[in-house]
């Protein structure tokens, strides 16, 4: 067995093995009581006489034992508990029917065949009980058996080690990552000392306002600031006494749900949780570790593992042991959510605002014909697309907290599109990675931002501050909460939201504006490839100290050598951040801020919209998204990154289709060429519309044949990679449905989810496969479904449909996501006519006295109603004024439908309340109303044939499975092949 801390925990084993022989036990006394019984009753002809049989045969092979209750009022009593209330009940009262029965000639035969009838099913509800827990029992010993053939083929003291042959894509992409990780970057630290100091206005001539007041000195301010809070966070780390029992456990906790550890060292994370003295005594190593920082180091050396991914690439992992993992996660974690309350705070003070000025002469036209009312600032739109940008993807990699869970769940990766995109042609390519001169960066405000107040009336302060921080918002779907919410971070919800948000921009930009410019980006290998020199200049640069920052070198110049490696000496990383590390993260996303800050100051308030290193920034102005890109291509030159064209493109979409035929716009070379994809979608620019790429999906599922196909897969080993590559893989990267992307989004989903199955099994299912190898492996006949779909818990193998939860949003998506623009449209024009309809009664002349110069009136047309495009020109600034609500339309489109639940019948209702008393369910329990709409499906659909062959719910009587067991097999990580 493998050693202490590993998956296969030497006493859970056991117990398993105990388990497994008991049940083997009982299930042989029964079966053997079972055909005695039946073979006694054969013997006699009387009826009643059999009924009497088979109830005495009934209690001595099920161990119910009754008699009759000693205050004798309550008729036969069950000594014990059966757990079985029905089948008690009945037997009880099969006790006094018999003894009716034996005197009373008037019961009748049809009675007793009804009685006799019912016991025998009894017996055969437990023998099916025990076939499927031995089966269960097989297949969970199955499983083992191919665990231990793993571990002792990846174990090098093994006899039997087998070493699998890497394939070509596997050895290449390891032969490129040691091309550049042990070779420093050429990065230009003077011009990237300019750069920073250009885009930050440090020393730079002063430039004044006509006020008198420094242009640009809020960015100068909140740097000075920034640097401020990096000294006083450096203190508060200087104490000696950084660790104790309670910090460790959310460190080890963070630890659990990262990449970072092996399976093995997870689980001995798991222990350490229940130890406190071991936990005292790793906070007493890690405090001396921190006292004497400056002389941390990796040791010898960290070993190296390539690891495929279920998205078909390749990751590189460093296995440091557990102290010092706990130790850089404790540090990382600190670090982290420091910057991320810096930077928001930066924001607050430096950033420009998305909201447009409005002159003063347009807001007094504004509230003479509608009131003051129509003039209100807040809530609006975008200042709602402000909120939802900070609040999701302003430096989202950074935690908002210590404790701050990532929920992942594993298949939940974006597909690697790479192979499947149109290159961009090469001429294209070529202009697009030549270096940026390093010219002055045009960071200042527009002119018209930087007037007077006395000049211009605006909507409110200049500043971030203002605008997200003293509003209500009232919106479906953002709201202008603190954000330090108790809430986990989910990197795949965020993506989902990001795809939904393009989705929803197109269909509101190009009807309202006709057209939308987005482009889409990530940089080439930003990990492996971010120059050290890079990330320690910009900490500097941010007043990271000296001893920080020695620090910082040590852990990113590790001493590496993979694990199968047994010839070379360790070499230092010169290059790169490890993966899975929280410091990696918060040196990416400092660099990174840097961009941030750039698109935002040139665009005079956009957003670029952020995961990470992945990019996307769209405008109905194109001349934004070609100054957002220059930004861009001059960060890369001065931190000397990469793009990955390959992954980099641009669309430029019209409601008036006819102009993609006759505009040049396109083709004037500042926007990069190529597709803008996500998953197995592609953003087609003709329609606007995000389009699942089927070629790529048919790549995809031969690779799913090829890791299902694997050597010694046990049946619990092939659900596992079935339910993570074809349910929540091939789910995630279609895109979760919702309004903006349409109905037939989630039709087209379904039928790929049929094509799916279809080409694996060629032209079968994935249940009448299940049904056929367990068949043949284990000589188990007409196999129910619900034994493949049920939970765990229950006995199931929790095989997982992507059928369910798409069928039950499917009517509740919308048809068309236009309607819903259709809608707002149509009540903008009622309420324009109600309020010139207001106007022209004079009733908003009667309450001018709120207003900021009741006494102004337009110079000329003062008596007619303003023009209706007049009244639509600030939409998206002001806060909706009638009925339609433009902020509610947005938000319809972000919208994804909740499933709808299903109703229960009689049967399956009792059946849940039967559970009632069992602990530690999941999916399926004993109340319907809590019960998540996914289960309720599969407890209502093949609820009925279990509880025919089973008389219940439960395929096994609790405690008889090794659950234990099972549930450690669903938190281990599969390990693709390849």
């Amino acid at each position: 067995m493998a050693s202490s801390g590993s998956v296969f925990s030497q006493t859970l084993q056991d117990i398993t093995t105990t388990k497994l022989e008991e049940l083997a036990g009982q299930r042989l006394a029964f079966e053997k009581q079972y055909k005695q019984l039946l073979d006694k009753t054969s013997h006699f002809d009387d009826r009643l006489e059999r009924v009497f049989i088979l109830a005495d045969g009934i209690k001595s092979c099920l161990s119910v034992v009754t008699e009759s209750s000693k205050d004798g009022k309550s008729g036969r009593v069950v000594v014990g508990s059966t757990g079985n209330k029905r089948l008690e009940t009945d037997l009880k009262n099969l006790d006094q029917f018999l003894e009716q029965a034996r005197y009373d000639p008037s019961v009748s035969p049809k009675v007793l065949e009804n009685w006799q009838n019912m016991l025998l099913r009894y017996l055969s509800i437990q023998s099916a009980k025990y076939q499927y827990a031995d089966l269960y029992g097989r297949i969970v010993t199955e499983w083992l058996s191919s665990e231990q053939s793993a571990l002792s083929e990846d174990d090098p003291k093994s006899g039997d080690s087998f070493e699998e042959l890497p394939g070509a894509k596997k050895l290449e992409a390891r032969a490129k990552w040691e091309k550049v990780v042990f070779e420093p970057a050429n990065v230009n630290e003077e011009g990237l000392n300019d750069y920073l100091k250009r885009l930050f206005s440090v020393e730079e001539e002063s430039k004044t306002d006509e006020e008198g007041k420094e242009a640009d000195s809020e960015v100068r301010t909140a740097l000075e600031e920034l640097r401020r809070k990096v000294t006083a966070f450096e203190n508060s780390l200087s104490g000696s006494q950084q660790f104790n029992v309670q910090k460790l456990r959310w460190v080890v906790q963070g630890l659990q749900a990262s990449d970072l550890l092996s399976n093995e060292k997870r689980e001995v994370l798991k222990d350490f949780l229940s130890n406190d003295v071991i936990l005292h005594e790793i906070a007493d190593v890690l405090n001396m570790r921190m006292a004497v920082l400056g002389r941390w180091s990796w040791g010898d050396h960290v070993p190296l593992e390539e690891r495929r991914n279920v998205n078909g690439g390749y990751s590189i992992q460093m296995h440091e042991d557990l102290l010092q993992a706990i130790f850089l996660h404790y540090i990382g974690v600190k670090w982290s959510v420091f910057f991320k309350n810096a930077f928001k705070d930066f924001r607050k003070e430096a950033w420009e605002t998305n909201q447009i000025t409005v002159p003063k002469g347009d807001r007094l036209r504004r509230e003479y014909y509608l009131g003051s009312d129509g003039t209100q600032a807040y809530p609006n739109l975008q200042k709602n697309r402000a909120i939802g940008h900070r609040k999701t993807y302003f430096a989202h990699q950074l935690l908002d907290y210590e404790r701050q869970s990532v929920e992942t769940e594993e298949g939940e990766e974006e597909a690697e599109y790479g192979g499947y995109a149109q290159q961009p042609m090469a001429a294209q390519r070529f202009a697009m990675h030549q270096p940026a001169a390093m010219q002055p960066l045009a960071m200042h405000r527009p002119a018209a931002a930087q007037q007077s107040m006395q000049q211009q009336f605006t909507t409110g302060r200049t500043k971030q501050t203002a605008r997200e921080e003293e509003v209500d918002m009232d919106c479906e779907d953002y709201s202008d909460e603190d954000d330090d919410t108790d809430e986990p971070k989910n990197p795949m919800a965020a993506k989902q939201k990001l795809v939904h948000t393009v989705a929803t921009e197109i269909v509101l930009n190009t009807r309202l504006h006709g057209e939308l410019t987005c482009f889409r980006s990530t940089f080439e290998s930003w990990n492996p490839l971010l120059p050290h020199e890079t990330i320690l200049k910009v900490l500097k640069f941010f007043g990271v100290g000296d001893k920080w920052c020695s620090f910082f070198k040590t852990f990113l110049q590790a001493p590496l050598k993979f694990a199968d490696d047994t010839s070379s000496s360790p070499r230092l990383r010169r290059r790169g951040t490890p993966g899975s590390h929280a410091l990696s993260d918060v040196f990416g996303e400092v660099v990174l801020a840097c961009l941030d800050l750039s698109v935002n100051l040139e665009t005079g308030g956009e957003m670029m919209y952020r995961l990470y290193d992945d990019i996307w920034f769209w405008s109905k102005d194109y001349e934004k998204c070609a100054k957002a890109w220059d930004c861009v291509k001059q960060f890369t030159a001065a931190m000397n990154v990469e793009i990955d064209d390959v992954k980099t493109g641009s669309v430029h979409i019209f409601a008036d289709k006819s102009k993609h035929q006759s505009t040049d716009v396109d083709m004037d070379g500042r926007l990069p060429a190529g597709e803008i994809r996500w998953g197995f979608l592609y953003l087609d620019g003709f329609t606007g519309r995000f389009e699942i790429d089927e070629k790529m999906v048919e790549g995809h599922i031969e690779e799913l044949r090829t890791q299902l196909q694997g050597k010694s897969k046990s049946v619990i080993d092939w659900i596992q990679a079935w339910n993570t590559y074809a349910a929540t893989f091939f789910s995630s990267n279609f895109g979760k449905p919702a309004n903006c992307f349409g109905r037939e989004h989630v039709d087209r989903m379904l039928a790929t989810h049929r094509r799916i199955q279809e080409k694996i099994f060629d032209g079968g299912n994935v249940v009448q496969f299940l049904k056929q190898t367990i068949e043949e492996r284990f000589q188990v006949e007409d196999i129910p479904e619900g034994f493949l779909f049920f939970p765990v818990e229950l006995g199931g193998l929790d095989l997982k449909s992507p059928f369910v939860g798409l069928l039950q949003i499917r009517e509740s998506v919308k048809e068309n996501p236009y309607d819903f623009l259709d809608e707002f449209e149509k009540k903008e024009r009622k309420d324009y006519a109600e309020a010139k309809t207001a106007f022209d009664r004079g009733d908003v002349g009667k309450n001018r006295k709120g207003q900021v110069e009741p006494e102004f009136k337009p110079a000329t047309g003062a008596d007619e109603f303003f023009s209706f495009e007049e009244y639509v020109r600030y939409r998206e600034e002001y806060a909706p004024t009638a009925k339609a609500d433009i902020m509610r339309t947005y938000g319809s489109l972000m919208r994804r439908p909740q499933e709808e639940s299903i109703d229960v019948s009689t049967q399956i209702q009792d059946a849940t309340s039967q559970l009632n008393g069992q602990s530690n369910l999941k999916g399926i329990t004993a109340y319907w109303a809590a019960m998540e709409p996914y289960w309720k499906w599969v407890a209502q659909m093949y609820g009925p044939e279990m509880c025919e062959r089973f008389g219940g719910l439960n395929v096994v009587d609790p405690g008889l499975l090794p659950i234990g067991m099972v549930s450690m097999f669903r938190e281990k990580r599969i390990k693709w092949q390849g």
